[in-house]
C-alpha cells in the first residue's frame, strides 16, 4: 500500500511538473497594458507636453531662465535650447516589451538593437508638436539619451521620421560620447549637460528618468528626494516629469541593480521593498 501511495504521489507530482501556467505570469504585463491600452497616459503626454510649450515663450522672455542644476552659472550670450530625453519622452519602444511578454522572453539587448536600427518606434502624444513649436521659436534642442553612441544615425533617421526637429546628428548626445570628453561618464548625464550647458541657456529640461534631470548620489528613493529637494518650484515650470512604469531605475533598486539574480530572487526583494502601512 505504502508503495502504491508513493507512486501515485509521484505521479500526480510529474503531472503538475509538467503543467505550466497559461500564459505565463510577467512582471511588465501591467504596466505596459496601461501604457498602451489607457487613455489616461495618452491624455498624461498630451497635457505635459502642452504645459511645457506654454512655457517656452514665458523662459525665452527671462534671460536669467536656466533650467539646468544649481549652482547658477553666466547666461550672458548663450542662445536657448531645450533638453529632451528620447526613448519613453518622445519616442515609444513598448511594443518591444510587449513582444517580449506575449513572447515570454526575458530583455534583450541583442532585439533592443534590432528595433534601434529598424526605426520603428512611433512619437508619443504631443511630442513632436512640442520640439516643433521650440524650433520655430529658434530654440535649439538637444537629445540627451542612453542608446549607445554607435546608434546615433539610426535614432537621427527614426526621430526624423516622426517630424523631430533635428538639423544634424550632433544634436544628439548618446551614452559614452566623445562629445565633451564624456566617453567616461557611460550612462551618467551630468557630463553631457555640462557640455550643453557650455553652449546654452537651457530652458527646458524633459524627461521620463529622474537621471534625465539631476543625478543623486544613490539609486534610492531617499537619495533622490534629498537631490531634487532645491528643485520642487521648477516642477511644471522648467523641469517636466513623464511617466515610465515599465523600466527604470526604479525597477532594479530592490534588489540593487543585480541584473544577474534569478528572476524569482529579484520578485522576493521587490515584494519585501513594498510598504504596508503609512
Amino acid at each position: 500500500m505504502h508503495n502504491r501511495v508513493t507512486a501515485s504521489t509521484l505521479a500526480l507530482l510529474a503531472l503538475l511538473g509538467g503543467c505550466q501556467q497559461q500564459p505565463p505570469a510577467n512582471d511588465q504585463l501591467d504596466a505596459v497594458l496601461w501604457t498602451q491600452t489607457s487613455i489616461e497616459h495618452e491624455l498624461i503626454y498630451r497635457q505635459v507636453f502642452v504645459s511645457a510649450t506654454r512655457q517656452l515663450d514665458v523662459a525665452l522672455a527671462d534671460p536669467t531662465w536656466d533650467a539646468l542644476p544649481l549652482p547658477a552659472r553666466n547666461l550672458s550670450g548663450l542662445p536657448p535650447a531645450v533638453v529632451v530625453d528620447i526613448d519613453e519622452t518622445l519616442l515609444d519602444n513598448i511594443p518591444l516589451n510587449a513582444r517580449d511578454i506575449r513572447n515570454d522572453q526575458p530583455y534583450s539587448y541583442d532585439r533592443w538593437n534590432t528595433w534601434v536600427q529598424q526605426a520603428q518606434a512611433q512619437a508619443l502624444p504631443g511630442a513632436a508638436a512640442f520640439l516643433q513649436a521650440a524650433a520655430q521659436r529658434g530654440i535649439q534642442v538637444y537629445y540627451l539619451t542612453n542608446r549607445e553612441h554607435g546608434q546615433v544615425a539610426d535614432t537621427v533617421k527614426n526621430l526624423r521620421l516622426r517630424g523631430f526637429p533635428i538639423s544634424d546628428a550632433s544634436q544628439v548626445l548618446a551614452a559614452a560620447t566623445p562629445t565633451g570628453q564624456c566617453e567616461k561618464a557611460g550612462y551618467g548625464k551630468n557630463c553631457r549637460r555640462q557640455w550643453v550647458a557650455e553652449h546654452a541657456r537651457v530652458l527646458l529640461l524633459v524627461g521620463d528618468s529622474f537621471g534625465d534631470f539631476v543625478q543623486s548620489e544613490a539609486n534610492t528613493l531617499s537619495a533622490q528626494r534629498k537631490a531634487a529637494a532645491p528643485y520642487l518650484a521648477w516642477l511644471g515650470q522648467r523641469w517636466f516629469v513623464l511617466p515610465n512604469p515599465t523600466y527604470g531605475n526604479w525597477y532594479s533598486a530592490p534588489y540593487g541593480d543585480q541584473d544577474d539574480l534569478p528572476a524569482a530572487r529579484k520578485r522576493e526583494l521587490k515584494q519585501q521593498a513594498l510598504e504596508l502601512q503609512p
